[in-house]
């Protein structure tokens, strides 16, 4: 069936959530396909369709969507219908996020993990190094994680997070959300899950992309003090004894209004030990990895050392 409302989704915002790489000259992209010295894709926001030049394709975002993601018609409206502004709607989760607020993310009993293994997937591999994180370094904290919906009885493929309670924060290129279990991820200075402090700092991030930003810029796979990911700032009392049994806690929190509350937080549980606030550190963008991306010198092919 044609859906125009779908169809009508800005281009470049499908581009950007496909993971294409941009090219040096505006609206034009790398291709999916091959691999090229210059970008030869070209999308049109006009008229809102690419064209391949390499290959003499184009189309719709829908067609750029099955070109991608290797996928049939129905299954590129449904990743289109995903990228509607405001609200995300995937696997039954309504997410809503709007400025100045604390951002929401319970766990979704709609959602039934199939399968976890290693990374391996284009699709998800692509979204990994858009972000200029190395593959091996996700690999080294995150899984693919494959669930069933049991609201749309179809299956769907995320980078998945594990959490202290077993669960998995889930994200897809799309910017879909959702958690299987709410808790918080603690790591100790071996690089592993752990619920015990092994350093006196902590390192404070609220999702686990600036977590691994961190370690880019560190040069490491292995943390320099114990880290807490919060997986959402709504967690942040989950931290309460963890982030108090530590002597200083070094925040890199969103530079918005829910990321300065954190902090705020965060301080308030320290009782007058030392709390550092590094978003001045990004502070032209909107969290850290923003920050990486916007950064000469990183990529992701860059290696890094098991230990600083």
């Amino acid at each position: 069936m044609f859906r125009q409302a779908e169809l009508n989704i800005p281009i470049e915002r499908v581009a950007e959530a496909l993971g294409l790489r941009p090219g040096l000259v505006k609206d034009m992209f790398y291709s999916p396909e091959r691999d090229e010295s210059e970008a030869s894709l070209h999308i049109n926001r006009s008229k809102n369709v690419w064209y391949d030049h390499g290959s003499g394709k184009g189309g719709t975002n829908a067609d750029l969507v099955m070109l991608v993601k290797h996928c049939s018609r129905h299954e590129a409206y449904e990743f289109l219908r995903s990228l509607e502004p405001a609200i995300t709607r995937d696997h039954g989760v309504n997410h809503v996020t709007t400025p100045g607020l604390i951002k929401t993310l319970e766990p979704d009993k709609s959602i039934e993990i199939k399968t976890v293994r290693p990374i391996q997937c284009y699709y998800l591999t692509k979204y990994i190094a858009s972000r200029k994180i190395p593959l091996d370094l996700a690999k080294a904290y995150c899984k693919e994680v494959i669930t069933h919906s049991t609201t749309k009885g179809m299956n769907f493929t995320h980078i998945g997070f594990p959490n202290n309670s077993g669960g998995y924060s889930l994200s897809t290129p799309t910017g879909f959300k959702a958690t299987t279990k709410a808790d918080i991820s603690t790591f100790n200075t071996e690089g592993k899950l752990s619920k015990e402090p092994s350093s006196k700092n902590v390192a404070v991030f609220e999702g686990f992309f600036d977590f691994l930003s961190w370690q880019v810029m560190q040069g490491s796979k292995i943390p320099t003090c114990d880290i807490v990911v919060l997986n959402s700032v709504n967690n942040l009392h989950r931290a309460l004894n963890y982030i108090r049994a530590h002597e200083k806690a070094t925040c890199f929190l969103d530079n918005d209004a829910a990321g300065e509350k954190c902090y705020q937080g965060v301080r308030d549980m320290m009782k007058g030990k030392e709390t550092v606030d590094m978003s001045d550190l990004y502070g032209e963008h909107k969290d850290l990895n923003e920050f990486l991306q916007a950064s000469p010198g990183y990529t992701p092919d860059m290696k890094l050392t098991p230990h600083l």
